[in-house]
């Protein structure tokens, strides 16, 4: 039986001119492109059409169509990444200003990326360093190529404990009562391994706990419904003794999470007032 290839180029009608920005960027910058004048009726298997009737021998010919079908995947990965950017972005946003190694680092990494959750991340991602050019680190993109499934789940549960200071997002980790931070899945070895990666700093010396500045004074924290003010009348917060990178800041940014049942008033909370006031 014949497989058919359903695989679909963008439909430029209507596309904002950002988007086609992203577009243009996209071609000069990695020689990545769609073609405006195709029709998305048209399918890509009309590559492998060709290889198959060329007068090749059968291995030569099994190679090529595997290669290209390959090729193909990778290629329809990339276009549901971007897809995804396009969505989400900024009207005022100015993807003429990427960096060309940031966006062919991206597309060499994104065109692996098969799990519909990493698309969205790889997408939102991309949009970011559109709407703010330079937020998402080159570093990051090495990381998410890198992340595990376990990783990447320790991460989404350490950024469900993280509060929000104005625009940065932090976890709140107490060393003292840390054994109770297996209440919601994470114990010493999985923070050791986000650290590895570079998501985040980490101190259980005791001496360090880290903070956050922010530009208001009195500072606020929040997260989710909840909020924390700060009565010290000063710009900084105590988070405890773990922080985010910038690569683990902009990657808590690019995902959803839940509030993690229980945390803000038996042990958030707590620690805010008993840190910060």
């Amino acid at each position: 039986m014949e497989e058919k290839n359903n695989y679909n180029l963008f439909n430029f009608d209507g596309m904002s001119e950002v988007a086609n920005n992203l577009i243009d960027k996209l071609a000069s910058a990695t020689g990545w492109d769609v073609s405006r004048n195709t029709p998305s009726k048209i399918g890509l298997n009309t590559y492998i059409e060709e290889i198959q009737k060329k007068n090749y021998d059968p291995l030569t010919k099994a190679a090529l169509i595997t290669n290209a079908k390959k090729t193909i995947k990778e290629y329809c990965n990339q276009k549901d990444i971007v897809a995804i950017a396009i969505n989400l972005l900024n009207k005022d946003c100015v993807p003429e200003m990427l960096d060309n190694d940031w966006l062919s680092i991206f597309m060499d990494k994104a065109r692996l990326v098969t799990s519909e959750d990493f698309k969205l991340i790889w997408g939102k991602l991309l949009a970011s360093e559109c709407d703010n050019n330079g937020y998402v680190p080159k570093g990051l993109l090495y990381i998410l190529s890198q992340i595990d499934r376990e990783d990447a789940e320790s991460f989404s549960t350490l950024c469900s404990l993280a509060i929000k200071v104005e625009d940065e997002y932090q976890p709140v980790v107490n060393i003292n009562r840390f054994d109770d931070y297996a209440n919601w899945g994470l114990d010493f070895d999985k923070l050791v391994n986000l650290k590895a990666l570079g998501l985040i700093e980490m101190d259980f010396s005791k001496l360090v706990m880290y903070s956050v500045y922010g530009k208001e004074i009195p500072i606020k924290a929040k997260y989710f419904n909840h909020e924390f003010e700060c009565s010290n009348r000063k710009n900084e917060i105590s988070i405890g003794n773990v922080m985010f990178t910038k690569s683990g800041q902009a990657l808590c940014k690019a995902i959803t999470v839940n509030e993690a049942a229980n945390f803000w008033d038996k042990y958030c909370l707590p620690f805010l007032k008993m840190y910060n006031i």
